[in-house]
């Protein structure tokens, strides 16, 4: 070992990653594609990235949202979005793990 103590990753396991994607799929969007919440973009499960709303907080359902790639690495750690959210009111369809 390299002397250095093992930390777990706050995102928690790659099971967990995609259970989150999945959702936010189903959540924000058609269960394929979802708007991302600043630029309004289709994205995919590849091209999705789960941004936190409250930078540093907990990856739970109720602290992301889907974002493409740019408008995440724009967005960084500031707390408020650069583009109004366009989040739904309701959610499209139901989300039932398998």
């Amino acid at each position: 070992m390299n002397g250095r103590k093992y930390t777990a990753d706050r995102r928690g396991k790659a099971k967990d990653r995609r259970r989150r994607q999945l959702w936010l799929l189903a959540y924000f969007g058609d269960g394929t594609t979802a708007p991302c919440t600043h630029c309004g973009i289709s994205v995919t499960f590849g091209t999705m990235q789960q941004d936190r709303i409250i930078p540093g907080g907990p990856y739970n359902r109720t602290n992301i949202q889907p974002s493409c790639g740019p408008c995440n690495l724009r967005r960084g750690d500031s707390p408020k979005t650069p583009y109004p959210p366009s989040l739904p009111v309701h959610p499209t369809r139901e989300y039932t793990p398998r």
